[in-house]
């Protein structure tokens, strides 16, 4: 199918979705009039003054912003390919063809009602890339002051001599890449902690832990609509468990907080969605051509910093600080599980004469993931080096860095939880109980890829079957489309 883009409105996250899992996208009628009319006025303004300042098109780009062209270079300039077009950024993963894709959506918010100063067919050019092999754009090295590294990459088959004024800037200016970033991490973040939701519920019934606190009471008393929808999927998960013989007594601290640590992590995951939804629709081209009004019957084309998307980043870093402690809770339910004195459960959560440690060797592996997502937590400030900042250029964006670590901390997460959803799995069948009817599709996944350690283990490898079911809940986080490389 294919998305008409008739406006900024158009630019949504299901609609960011659909161009990620293969659709494309075409212009309405009146999209193309918009386009065609704002050219216009751009030219009327650019032909009232030659010798005005507007970047990129009667100045150069960058260090050379101080620089004039004289008028009658101007049309021939715009047409010059400059190094930066090419990309320089190297190194890391290439981003997921799904984000490429996604960065070419998010581009065409600037064009579809005229502010990229530029003709429809240079619009229809950029949707058509969605048509084509996405070009292969390294994660290392990408940045820079705004978002042209990593755009030269993805617009570099666009530049040829048949440029215009003011069309350049309209490829590799903006911040379309953080949009798209965002965007992806918003689609992925809902049904990863979802299954996070799952998981901490079948850990709750495992334990045999009290359920005072996940009590419909705490939804009012706490006041918060975060935590608030913690409760209430935690209690609907545990449906049908029974209340009777339950531990006598409060379970620890990483049980009981449960709801609050999960609340907190949901307000994570609306911000990076809120910044997702506000970026992609957002114009964010350097210089912008405003409309015409009363006083400015050409319009204005303003320089500014639209380039420099200031809420991606640190929505990005909660979310990553979200994935750390939800990994830590993981990490301290599996190792109380295997206690004892402490889980009232068999030790190690053994079989009755089984040797060796049972499924308590996988409490050692998450100390492991539960670090790696600690480190990848860290917040990401604006770079402290100019880093070849060209006078001008004296700031540089760093949301593919706290996009690649958002990433890192998601993978730990998920290994954590797989090493909690087989301690849960074990302790209930050590203890001949079955899961609640919700949690059912859960067990009967965990136990797919590792079935319960039964009094015979020897020559068991528990890595590989562990591996193996973190792989799978990638897959369920990504759904079928797969909309990201982590699928």
């Amino acid at each position: 199918m294919t998305i008409t883009l008739d406006s900024r409105k158009d630019f949504t996250l299901a609609n960011y979705a659909r161009v990620a899992a293969g659709e494309g996208v075409a212009f309405s009628d009146g999209a193309r009039q918009r386009m065609s009319d704002e050219r216009a006025r751009f030219i009327a303004l650019l032909d009232s003054d030659r010798s005005q300042f507007i970047y990129g098109t009667t100045s150069g780009g960058g260090p050379d912003a101080k620089n004039a062209i004289p008028a009658d270079e101007q049309r021939k300039r715009s047409a010059w390919k400059p190094e930066s077009a090419t990309g320089a950024g190297f190194g890391g993963e290439p981003l997921p063809e799904s984000v490429v894709r996604g960065i070419v959506f998010a581009r065409l918010a600037n064009y579809v009602e005229g502010h990229a100063k530029s003709r429809p067919v240079m619009a229809e050019r950029v949707a058509a890339l969605l048509d084509e092999p996405m070009a292969e754009v390294p994660s290392g090295g990408q940045v820079g002051p705004g978002e042209v590294l990593p755009l030269a990459f993805v617009t570099a088959r666009l530049w040829g001599d048949d440029l215009e004024e003011g069309e350049p800037m309209a490829l590799i200016n903006g911040s379309p890449v953080s949009a798209a970033l965002a965007a992806d991490t918003a689609l992925l973040a809902t049904p990863r902690l979802a299954l996070a939701e799952e998981v901490f519920a079948l850990s709750v019934e495992a334990f045999n832990a009290p359920l005072d606190a996940y009590d419909p009471a705490l939804d009012d008393l706490w006041g918060d609509p975060f935590e608030g929808r913690a409760l209430v999927s935690l209690r609907r998960l545990l449906t049908g468990v029974s209340t009777e013989g339950r531990r006598p007594y409060q379970a620890p601290v990483g049980w009981r907080i449960l709801p609050r640590v999960l609340g907190q992590a949901w307000r994570a995951v609306d911000g990076v969605t809120r910044a997702a939804e506000v970026s992609l629709a957002s114009v964010t081209d350097n210089p912008v051509l405003v409309p015409a009004d009363h006083d400015h019957p050409h319009g204005r084309a303003l320089s500014n910093g639209g380039y420099h998307n200031a809420m991606a980043t640190p929505a990005l870093d909660t979310l990553s600080q979200s994935w750390a402690d939800l990994a830590s809770l993981a990490d301290r339910q599996t190792t109380k599980m295997h206690a004892g004195p402490t889980s009232l459960l068999p030790a190690m959560l053994k079989p009755a004469g089984s040797p060796g440690f049972g499924t308590a060797i996988l409490a050692m592996a998450a100390i492991g993931f539960v670090e790696d997502a600690r480190h990848a937590a860290q917040r990401t400030l604006l770079p402290g080096s100019e880093g070849g900042g060209f006078g001008q250029n004296d700031v540089a964006s760093p949301t593919m860095q706290a996009w690649r670590k958002e990433r890192q901390a998601a993978a730990a997460l998920e290994a954590t939880l797989a090493c909690l959803a087989i301690a849960a799995s074990q302790a209930l069948a050590v203890t001949g109980r079955t899961a609640p009817p919700a949690l059912d599709s859960l067990v009967s996944l965990v136990r797919r890829h590792f079935p319960p350690v039964a009094a015979a283990t020897e020559g068991r490898r528990f890595g590989p079957e562990a591996a193996a079911l973190t792989a799978a809940f990638r897959d369920r986080i990504a759904g079928p489309a797969g909309t990201s490389a982590e699928s």
